[in-house]
């Protein structure tokens, strides 16, 4: 039974149907209930009673039912993982929305402080294979979480288009109405520029640190800038060539002392071959495997090399969700949220600190292994979450991130189960940032407002992404 507040809010509309008053009104209501600490049956229920109204909202603005469906179930599902994160919930009803996932878990190069360089390697420091995901692997993946996801990062610790089959797997994400980008050294010789523009990508980073090869191998060992000049050239013929202007083209510039006096001339380089973005950033210190190697004392910097970026993504996204993808995706809206049953989150989790990784974002290796965040493994180290297709119905529930979720919300107890010689959960000593992910409120930002086209306001979005 849909609760009293939304039936008025209903009544109201049939008056004013107005896009942004429906969705906004509706998702204020819901997000009010949220930060009242409501119930999770009351919360599942008042989304139940959102989701068609949303839905047809949204298909009228775009002239498009597939999409109305597709967008209302990624934004309601956004809605029901706030609720799970505010209250430290273990088991989760929501799905991640963002994802990381390697195409391949090879790298041409051997930069120091990653999992490929050579003295990482030679300490063994890393449980990190090699090999290719599967089209079939990831189509698994897309199946079980693709209706629900809002980006995917295809690259973590490999390098992406060392697969061939990379362009594929974007084009298979984006029949989700998925929002894709990649990190690339862009430094193979063999390199099908058309494939990637004809793929869907929306965003490409371009690992390049440096302006001359002399500076830029100090980081990136094996690399060749002239290869990398020349596939960043092919990517702009092929946009102009294919009338595309997608993937937008983001030049990362990793800011060390030994290159921090090439940046002005980096830029220029960016500006000549076509780039839409520069941009410069502050490296982690990664002098324990290269001892004269350290971050530069620099500010770090956007800048905009061709307007209109936001309108690029916008048509970029005008993609077609039809045939089998439309099909898994009104499957899914179609099934009740409120016929799943997870346990509440415990009295006063609330008030504990926990990591938004557990509850925004999946990473799959290029072997099919599920982590719950960007680390590397380490041998021994139990980062290793689950494994795709090992027979769990839901790998974003599996034993090992309910006990990561559980340390956060009950910390003490686990205090005491370690204490008494139980097991222990990696997630409980991590130094990383645990309150930044891939996918946080900016990210969500963008993507609400590219796909949505006008059909939500500012303060919708603000609502939907500010946790």
């Amino acid at each position: 039974m849909r609760p009293v507040g939304f039936e008025w809010l209903l009544g109201t509309l049939r008056v004013s149907p107005s896009p942004n008053v429906i969705i906004g009104g509706l998702v204020r209501e819901i997000d009010e209930a949220i930060c009242q600490n409501a119930s999770l049956s009351k919360v599942l229920a008042m989304i139940e009673g959102a989701k068609v109204p949303i839905r047809n909202a949204l298909s009228k603005h775009l002239k498009d039912r597939a999409a109305g469906t597709a967008i209302a179930l990624k934004l309601l599902n956004l809605l029901l993982a706030k609720y799970h994160f505010q209250m430290r919930s273990t088991a989760l009803v929501s799905r991640p929305f963002g994802m990381l996932v390697d195409p391949a878990n090879g790298c041409n190069l051997g930069c120091p402080g990653c999992v490929h360089s050579a003295r990482a390697k030679s300490l063994h420091l890393f449980d990190w294979g090699s090999g290719m995901l599967p089209l079939e692997q990831f189509a698994a993946l897309l199946l079980r979480y693709g209706p629900y996801a809002m980006q995917i990062m295809f690259c973590n610790y490999g390098e992406p288009i060392l697969n061939p089959r990379t362009p594929e797997l974007i084009a298979m994400a984006k029949g989700y109405l998925v929002q894709t980008a990649l990190s690339t050294n862009l430094a193979l010789e063999r390199f099908d520029a058309e494939a990637y523009v004809r793929s869907g990508l929306d965003f490409m980073f371009l690992a390049v640190d440096g302006a001359s090869q002399e500076v830029y191998s100090r980081y990136r060992k094996r690399g060749d800038i002239r290869v990398v000049y020349r596939n960043i050239e092919n990517l702009v013929a092929a946009k102009r060539r294919l009338g595309r202007r997608a993937p937008i083209l983001r030049w990362q510039y990793l800011a060390f002392e030994h290159n921090a006096g090439e940046i002005g001339a980096a830029q220029q380089m960016a500006r000549k071959l076509g780039v839409d973005q520069f941009a410069v950033e502050v490296p982690y210190d990664v002098s324990w495997d290269d001892p004269e190697i350290h971050p530069g004392k620099v500010e770090p910097l956007h800048v905009e090399l061709n307007p209109d970026i936001g309108d690029v993504l916008a048509r970029n996204l005008e993609r077609v969700v039809d045939g089998h993808t439309a099909d898994v995706i009104e499957r899914e809206f179609a099934a009740a949220w409120t016929n799943i049953r997870v346990a509440d989150a415990p009295n006063g989790a609330t008030a504990q600190h926990t990591c938004s990784w557990l509850y925004k974002s999946m990473t799959l290796d290029a072997g099919g292994r599920v982590l719950p965040c960007c680390g590397a493994p380490r041998l021994g180290g139990d980062l290793v979450f689950a494994k795709l297709g090992d027979g769990q119905e839901d790998e974003f529930n599996s034993e090992r991130y309910l006990q990561a979720r559980r340390v956060f919300a009950a910390r003490p107890a686990y205090d005491m189960i370690r204490a008494s010689g139980g097991p222990s959960a990696y997630c409980a000593d991590c130094q990383w940032n645990q309150d930044h992910t891939e996918f946080g409120a900016g990210e969500v930002a963008q993507y609400l407002r590219t796909v949505s086209f006008g059909a939500m306001d500012v303060e919708t979005i603000k609502t939907c992404g500010n946790w």
